[in-house]
């Protein structure tokens, strides 16, 4: 995630632009029926023709938001038949946590811990990862449920997967390279300079071409979805390095997590894959100024990829500071969206706008510009004052085929470390 600072610029000041022009605030036009929407998560199911269901949060660091991951995928696993479950965190790691839910040793909080992301580690994800694995030991293999992450800025955990497949066909070839690689650690990545990064992504593009080499005696000792994992691996390291290299990095990191979503669509049993990540990477249309992954998804697989947003109208949520520490922090806004409540007591509701078309003030709220809740990892306090750092402004519609929307959402429950 990198805290992804230059990605709350632009969000910044796309939200700047929309609040200047007056977007998003609750209108005076009669509301939208909330009869049309589900109050029970349970119930969402998807089309036969969908091979992707995107759901962004509007918060890595509110609860509700994590718990959401939960419902909305077990309500695909057994309404669509989905069993393969993509996070916006590190490929590598999360090759461990599929380990872990597929039968590894080890406990649920040392498998969140490697998903790469601090606020990941949370109680609402090792219950996640808890409930796949008690899943798993209920059905047949082949109908195990499986956990992997699409983002690249790790390379610990993908060294030790790759350098495992290798040192079990060329353990000699894997040693030289192990050396070669030895200072591309998670620890030292933010120290290095352009000329460290260049190099590292000529070592790491040799690397590839020697496992390319290899592939037959791979296949031959490992099996081959070692050898694809492995190769996947190592092209994870190669991203880092190119997105690092790279005038955008945020687009270029979005067009190297399509990638893997088409990797797993190549690679997978056919069934329906759930990818999840921030509203930003998941809607169909960017408010930051690059192509995100649901761009890319939408344009490539068309309504073969089906994206839910979220929102709330107040958040409490963990805000990651500088020193890696969390703090509490709470914000506020309002939209027609999330102000349907009235004051209701129910919990979200979810509404899929096809369902809406026909109603003309669905319509009207839907096609419209709203302002919704954009938190990544991390916010000050000043920053909490100031609507344009932690709002963007969207047309529902366009942005996704369907919404979850809170009244409110409380900090997720940090994991001691």
């Amino acid at each position: 995630m990198k805290r992804e600072k230059v990605f709350m610029l632009f969000l910044s000041l796309a939200a700047c632009l929309a609040l200047l022009a007056g977007c998003g605030a609750p209108g005076s036009s009669a509301a939208a029926d909330l009869s049309d929407a589900q109050f029970d998560i349970g119930t969402i199911s998807v089309p036969s023709y969908v091979r992707i269901v995107g759901l962004g949060e509007a918060s890595h660091g509110a609860a509700q938001y994590h718990q959401m991951k939960w419902d909305v995928f077990k309500a695909l696993v057994e309404n669509n038949g989905c069993r393969t479950f993509i996070i916006e965190g590190d490929f590598g790691g999360a090759l461990k946590v599929d380990q872990y839910i597929n039968g590894s040793h080890g406990t649920v909080q040392e498998a969140v811990a490697e998903i790469g992301f601090a606020i990941y580690r949370t109680q609402e994800m090792a219950d996640l990862v808890d409930w796949m694995r008690a899943y798993n030991e209920t059905v047949p293999q082949e109908e195990a449920l499986h956990f992997y992450g699409m983002d690249m800025q790790r390379f610990d955990n993908n060294k030790e997967y790759l350098f495992s497949v290798m040192d079990k066909t060329d353990p000699a070839l894997s040693a030289r390279y192990a050396e070669t690689l030895a200072q591309l650690t998670d620890e030292n990545r933010s120290s290095f300079d352009e000329a460290a990064w260049k190099d590292a992504k000529e070592r790491v593009a040799e690397l590839m071409n020697q496992l390319d080499a290899i592939e037959g005696e791979i296949v031959e000792r490992c099996g081959q979805p070692a050898f694809e994992f492995a190769r996947e691996c190592a092209k994870s390291m190669y991203d880092d390095c190119d997105a690092q290299l790279s005038n955008n990095y945020n687009e270029t990191r979005d067009r190297h997590m399509y990638e893997k979503a088409e990797w797993f669509l190549q690679h997978g049993d056919g069934s329906l894959l759930f990818v999840n990540g921030h509203n930003g990477h998941i809607g169909k249309t960017s408010v930051a100024g690059y192509v995100c992954l649901g761009e890319l998804l939408s344009k490539n697989l068309g309504n073969g990829y089906y994206a839910i947003g979220t929102d709330a109208q107040k958040t409490q949520f963990q805000s990651q500071m500088d020193n890696g520490e969390f703090e509490i922090m709470e914000v506020g806004n309002e939209n027609e969206l999330n102000t349907l409540f009235a004051g209701g007591e129910r919990g979200p509701y979810f509404v899929d706008f096809a369902s809406v078309a026909d109603d003309e003030n669905w319509e009207r709220i839907l096609g419209g510009q709203q302002t919704i809740t954009a938190l990544n990892v991390g916010l000050t306090k000043m920053q909490t004052k100031m609507k344009a750092a932690y709002t963007v402004s969207i047309i529902p519609q366009a942005a996704f085929d369907g919404m979850i929307v809170f009244q409110s959402v409380t900090p997720s429950s940090i994991l001691n470390q």
